[in-house]
C-alpha cells in the first residue's frame, strides 16, 4: 500500500490533542497487552510520543533511528528505502515492545524497525494512521488522515494553511 495524499488540507496538531492522544494510547496498551516491557520510540517523530506513553506505563524508554522520508517537505514521497540504527536496543526487559511512531504512512518504517529487534512480543504504535496503510499496521493509532499532518513539535512550513485535527478520538478495534 501507499500513503494517501487527498491535497485538501494540511492537518496540525495542538498539544492538548496530542497529550490526550498519548495517555489513550498508555490506556490501550496496558489493558490490551498488559505491562509494557520497553517503548521504543523512532527518532525524530515518535520519540515525543514514546517518552510520554513510557511515563504512563512505567516502561523502559529507548530512542533509535530510522527514516525512509527524504526531508520534512510537507508531502514528499517517502523513497521505499529505510535506514535505521537500532543499537541503543540491548537487552529488552520481560513483557511487550512498544514500537512508537507519529504517523504510519506506508508501514515501511515500522516494518523495518519490528522486523530487526530481537524475537518477541513486539507491537506497533502511532499517533496517526495513513489511510494507504496496510491494514494490519499499526496495532493501536488514533487518528486515520489521508493528508499530511504536523505534530506539536513541528514547525508549520512559511505560508502553509493548516486545519485542527479533529476532536473525535478512536482506537482501532481487533
Amino acid at each position: 500500500m501507499s500513503r494517501v495524499f487527498e491535497g485538501r488540507t494540511v492537518w496540525r496538531m495542538d498539544p492538548d490533542q496530542y497529550w490526550v492522544a498519548t495517555r489513550l494510547l498508555a490506556m490501550a496498551a496496558r489493558e490490551r497487552f498488559g505491562s509494557v516491557g520497553m517503548v521504543v520510540g523512532i527518532a525524530n517523530g515518535g520519540r515525543a510520543p514514546a517518552y510520554a506513553i513510557g511515563a504512563e506505563t512505567g516502561a523502559v524508554v529507548v530512542i533509535v533511528e530510522a527514516r525512509h522520508n527524504a526531508s520534512e517537505e510537507v508531502g514528499i514521497p517517502a523513497t521505499g528505502e529505510v535506514t535505521y540504527d537500532l543499537s541503543p536496543v540491548r537487552q529488552p526487559p520481560p513483557g511487550p515492545i512498544l514500537v512508537v511512531d507519529d504517523i504510519c504512512g506506508s508501514g515501511a518504517t515500522l516494518t523495518a524497525v519490528v522486523s530487526g529487534l530481537p524475537k518477541g512480543e513486539i507491537r506497533t504504535v502511532t499517533l496517526c494512521r495513513n489511510a494507504g496503510a496496510p491494514p494490519e499496521l499499526p496495532d493501536l493509532y488514533v487518528w486515520e488522515v489521508a493528508d499530511w499532518v504536523i505534530f506539536p513539535w513541528e514547525q508549520t512550513p512559511p505560508g502553509q494553511q493548516t486545519s485542527r485535527l479533529p476532536d473525535a478520538v478512536g482506537v482501532r478495534s481487533w
